[in-house]
């Protein structure tokens, strides 16, 4: 702890334990944090990780090509062991016994909406570490629970390709104007207006859905704090690419850099997607968000109907147009902070309309399902009463007539012995 020559600073203490826990974090951001707080340069100490790392590389460098491909083989089964081991709990916590989790997803959900508001505006060079951590929090979960439904392959989508490419700026190229640009383009045009298009809802208690609202709204959040929201020296050190692209906006450029992530997603997808697993695809084993498209939502869409590979183009064309549609007011954006702000706040409030819209719908529809099953159940019973009720009041009748005859026949015997007794006598 640094002390001063008088009394002692209890803000500089505290800076100090930020900082310090911040190089844990974000090693990157740990001198530039340290300067911040404190006014001096703080050195990381991450000797004996590197020591680690280099000693496990070197140890591999000696190993022969076949050493290498038995380990690998003997690693992966060593992942596949422990992957059947844990199948069986995650899939009673995720599938089977879905309500424990679901109940205790939605306080978690309630307290990071409170917490990134927090960050934003206490801690604004923290939010992309809180970032990191959500994302690598989420998608693991998204991928096991996707992959047992044969869906995983909706995260080969742009959405993920772009968050991908958010990291790639945050933690590996941050003084890259362009990238940051394009992250930026891809985040408040395609990833945001999503939540509109395809009405993402924030379902608080659902991982599935309030998932898929943080990949299409964190993105977007983070850029922008960290273009609008950060000091502009923090800011120069740490993401030296966002401050520069302060003074160098360039639609053309930003259309042509955006253009080629796009044609580099696109081709990787295809490659790996639609080329190499077409035939699990054709089959229905899986799932990609062309095929839901084609055969839910669109399937009456005269494009659909066309020879193939037309179908394929004109939705890869038709994309690109949305891409370069939304990514048009990102200028606004870049310009202005209020502006940017207020955007965000629509898509949040979009998002949390369309959950509230979720609740009401489905809850409301369950409950008038139970309720007219109920009813209908009411009234057959009500109806076999009534039958019974019938049936009862038949068989009194005839009881009744049945009495009716015997007292009639009763009276008729006792006349009769009545006037034989009678000419008796």
């Amino acid at each position: 702890m640094l002390e001063t020559d008088s009394e002692p600073d209890i803000r500089g203490d505290f800076s100090i334990s930020l900082s310090t826990i911040l190089e844990l974090l974000d090693p990157i951001a740990s001198k530039v944090t340290a300067s911040y707080y404190q006014g001096q340069t703080y050195i990381p100490n991450a000797t004996t990780i590197k020591k680690k790392l280099k000693a496990q590389t070197d140890s591999l460098k000696s190993l022969t090509e076949e050493e290498r491909v038995q380990k690998l083989e003997e690693w992966k089964l060593k992942i596949k062991n422990r992957m059947k081991r844990l199948d069986k709990p995650l899939d009673s916590i995720f599938f089977k016994n879905s309500s424990r989790l679901e109940k205790a997803f939605y306080p978690f959900t309630l307290f990071n909406i409170f917490f990134i508001g927090f960050i934003m505006g206490k801690f604004p060079e923290w939010f992309h570490i809180y970032y990191t951590i959500l994302l690598f929090m989420l998608m693991p979960v998204r991928f096991y629970t996707y992959y047992k439904i044969n869906s995983h392959y909706y995260m080969a989508d742009l959405c993920y390709f772009v968050n991908f490419l958010c990291l790639l700026f945050i933690w590996q190229f941050p003084d890259s104007v362009n990238l940051f640009q394009s992250c930026f383009a891809f985040t408040f045009g395609s990833l945001a207006f999503a939540v509109i298009t395809w009405r993402n809802s924030l379902v608080l208690h659902s991982i599935d859905k309030t998932t898929s609202c943080f990949i299409h709204i964190m993105p977007p959040t983070t850029m922008y704090v960290i273009f609008h929201g950060l000091p502009e020296r923090y800011k120069l050190e740490r993401f030296p690419g966002a401050s520069t692209a302060r003074n160098s906006i360039n639609l053309k450029s930003n259309i042509l850099w955006t253009s080629l992530y796009y044609l580099i997603w696109q081709l990787s997808y295809h490659y790996f997607i639609t080329m190499r697993k077409s035939s699990k695809i054709k089959s229905g084993q899986r799932m990609t968000s062309f095929e839901y498209l084609t055969t839910h939502q669109f399937k009456d869409f005269w494009a659909v109907k066309l020879r193939a590979p037309w179908p394929m183009i004109i939705y890869i064309v038709l994309q690109y147009c949305y891409q370069l549609f939304t990514m048009l007011l990102c200028g606004i954006w870049l310009r202005y902070k209020i502006a940017a702000l207020f955007f965000l706040l629509f898509i949040f409030l979009s998002a949390a309309h369309n959950g509230a819209t979720y609740y009401i719908d489905y809850y409301g529809k369950t409950f008038k399902h139970e309720v007219d099953k109920l009813r209908i159940e009411v009234d057959n019973l009500q109806q076999q009463l009534n039958d019974k009720n019938i049936q009862l009041d038949y068989l009194l009748v005839e009881r009744d007539k049945e009495s009716g005859a015997d007292s009639v026949f009763n009276n008729i015997s006792d006349i009769s012995s009545n006037m034989t007794d009678f000419s008796e006598n």
